[in-house]
């Protein structure tokens, strides 16, 4: 079983880029979906990023409020670092889990594709990793994409200088893939890497 991560700012495309790795037939496991599970109603994470940010951030069903949460995380980088001390270690052993299970499946995956928006500043996910791809894209180019999705500039703009930049996950990578053409372009080069480095791996 080959585990790939796909990483890149927000509003790259990596999120594209994993819906059609699994279209294409990889099994995808998003982790902003996990932390959301982790730190919804029930989550084993919800009460502990409740107290860390206070009871604004809660839901009314006692999960996390997680537009709220974003607002406060996002806030600074001394916020931002605090959410990933509490979110960062329940996600990796929840990946962790489920890659064991896939693995010891009788006709289990042959390739699995993780998103990972993060990784650069959660490196303790590289262990589960064989490969790392990054989505990188021009700057402007991300914030009209988001902006089309209703996020303000200033929001898209905060999110950002909190994140790792393109050049450093560059240096983590294996392979990138720049996402500053056509959506037509963008899924071309998707294809032609999947067909290239993941569907091999396949056989």
């Amino acid at each position: 079983m080959y585990v790939l991560g796909v990483t890149g700012g927000i509003g790259s495309g990596k999120t594209t880029a994993a819906r059609l790795f699994k279209d294409l037939g990889a099994v995808v496991i998003d982790l902003d979906d996990l932390a959301k599970g982790l730190t919804g109603p029930g989550g084993p994470l919800a009460a502990e990023v409740i107290e860390a940010f206070g009871p604004e951030v809660a839901s009314s069903d006692g999960g996390v409020d997680h537009a709220a949460l974003a607002r406060a995380a996002f806030a600074s980088p001394e916020a931002a670092r605090v959410l990933d001390r509490i979110v960062h270690p329940g996600v990796h052993s929840a990946v962790a889990g489920a890659l064991d299970v896939l693995t010891e499946m009788p006709e289990g995956p042959a390739v699995v594709v993780i998103d990972i928006p993060l990784l650069v500043e959660a490196p303790e996910f590289f262990d589960l990793l064989d490969g790392v791809l990054a989505i990188s894209a021009d700057d402007d180019a991300r914030v009209v994409r988001l902006a089309a999705r209703g996020m303000g500039e200033d929001d898209v703009r905060a999110r950002m200088a909190l994140q790792a930049s393109d050049a450093e996950r560059r240096e983590v990578a294996d392979w990138v893939i720049e996402n500053d053409g056509t959506p037509t372009d963008f899924e071309a080069d998707l294809a032609d890497f999947y067909d290239e480095e993941l569907a091999p791996r396949e056989a």
